[in-house]
C-alpha cells in the first residue's frame, strides 16, 4: 500500500519550483482575477455537469405541478381555482411547502455539498490545493459560483411557475396584475426569498461538504429541524432559517393549531441574518479547508 500525502503546509507537500511557477504579486487585483477565473470554472460545473441533473429535476417539480394544473383547467374550460386571488394563495402555500422546504432546500444541498466533496470524491481537489491560490479565494469563488447557479435555477423555476398560474385566466389578467403592481410585488418577494434561502442553506451545506465525509446525515438532521420549526419555542426559532423566510411571504400562511406563534422578523433582520450566517459559514469553510488533508491510497 502506498500513500501520497498532499496535506498543505506539511513536509510532504510538493514544492513549486520558482522557475516553473510564475511570480505572483499579492494584492486585491490578483485575488479578484483568481476569484473570477475559479468562478467561471465552478459555475459551469455547477450548471452543466452530470451532478447538476438532480438540481434540474428539483427545479422542474413546481413547473410540472403548475403546468398540470393549468392544462387541467384549460381542458375543463374553467380555472381550477375560484379566483386569481385564491390562485395566488395556493401558489404561496405550494411555494412554501414544496419550493422552500423541498426544492430549494435539497437543491442547495445537492449543489453546495458537491462544491468540495465532489472534488474530493473525484480526486481532483489537489489541483486547486497545489496552485498558488489562497484558500480564502478558493472558498469565496466556489461559494458564489454555487450561489449564482442555485439562484438562477430556483428563481427561474419560481418565475415560470408563477406565470403558469395565470394561464387559465388569460393574458389580460396577467397584464392587469402586472400593471397594478400586485404581480410584480409578489413575484419580487418570492425571488427575494429564494435568494435569501440560497444564501443561508448554501453556506451551511458548503461547510458541511468540507467537514463531513458523508453529508447525508447532517442534511437529514437540518431538514428535520427546519420541518419542526413552527413548533419550536421562540428562543429556538432564531436558529431556524425557515423562521426568517416564511415571515417574508406575501400571503401569510396558517401553520396549524400546534404552531407556536411569534412575530415575524422584519425584512432587514432576515437580510442581515442570512448574510451574517453566510459570512460565518464561509469563515468556517476557510478554516476547515486550511486544515484539510487529502490522501490518495492505492492498494
Amino acid at each position: 500500500m502506498t500513500e501520497m500525502d498532499f496535506t498543505p503546509g506539511t513536509a510532504n507537500a510538493p514544492r513549486f519550483d520558482s522557475a516553473l511557477t510564475p511570480r505572483l504579486e499579492p494584492g486585491l487585483n490578483l485575488w479578484i482575477r483568481q476569484v473570477l477565473a475559479i468562478f467561471k470554472i465552478e459555475f459551469g460545473k455547477a450548471l452543466f455537469s452530470k451532478r447538476a441533473l438532480s438540481s434540474y429535476a428539483l427545479a422542474l417539480l413546481p413547473i410540472v405541478v403548475f403546468s398540470m394544473a393549468a392544462l387541467e383547467s384549460i381542458n375543463e374550460g374553467e380555472p381550477s381555482f375560484k379566483s386569481i386571488e385564491n390562485a395566488r394563495e395556493i401558489f404561496g402555500f405550494i411555494f412554501s411547502a414544496l419550493g422552500l422546504s423541498g426544492v430549494i432546500f435539497f437543491g442547495c444541498a445537492a449543489i453546495f455539498t458537491n462544491l468540495f466533496r465532489g472534488e474530493i470524491l473525484d480526486r481532483s481537489i489537489h489541483y486547486y490545493l497545489l496552485t498558488p491560490v489562497r484558500r480564502e479565494v478558493l472558498v469565496i469563488a466556489k461559494y458564489f459560483a454555487g450561489l449564482s447557479s442555485a439562484f438562477i435555477l430556483f428563481s427561474l423555476s419560481s418565475v415560470i411557475s408563477f406565470l403558469l398560474l395565470y394561464l387559465p385566466y388569460g393574458l389580460e389578467q396577467l397584464i392587469s396584475d402586472l400593471s397594478n403592481g400586485i404581480a410584480l410585488q409578489q413575484l419580487g418577494q418570492y425571488v427575494g426569498i429564494t435568494l435569501l434561502a440560497c444564501l443561508g442553506y448554501g453556506s451551511i451545506f458548503m461547510a458541511t461538504g468540507i467537514l463531513m465525509r458523508n453529508p447525508f446525515i447532517p442534511i437529514v438532521l437540518i431538514a428535520g429541524w427546519e420541518t419542526i420549526h413552527f413548533i419550536l419555542p421562540p428562543a429556538l426559532k432564531l436558529f431556524s432559517i425557515m423562521h426568517y423566510l416564511k415571515g417574508l411571504l406575501p400571503i401569510p400562511l396558517d401553520e396549524g393549531p400546534f404552531a407556536i406563534i411569534v412575530s415575524s422578523p422584519p425584512l432587514w433582520v432576515s437580510i442581515v441574518g442570512m448574510t451574517g450566517l453566510s459570512v460565518l459559514a464561509i469563515l468556517v469553510s476557510i478554516y476547515l479547508l486550511k486544515r484539510l488533508e487529502v490522501r490518495y491510497i492505492d492498494e
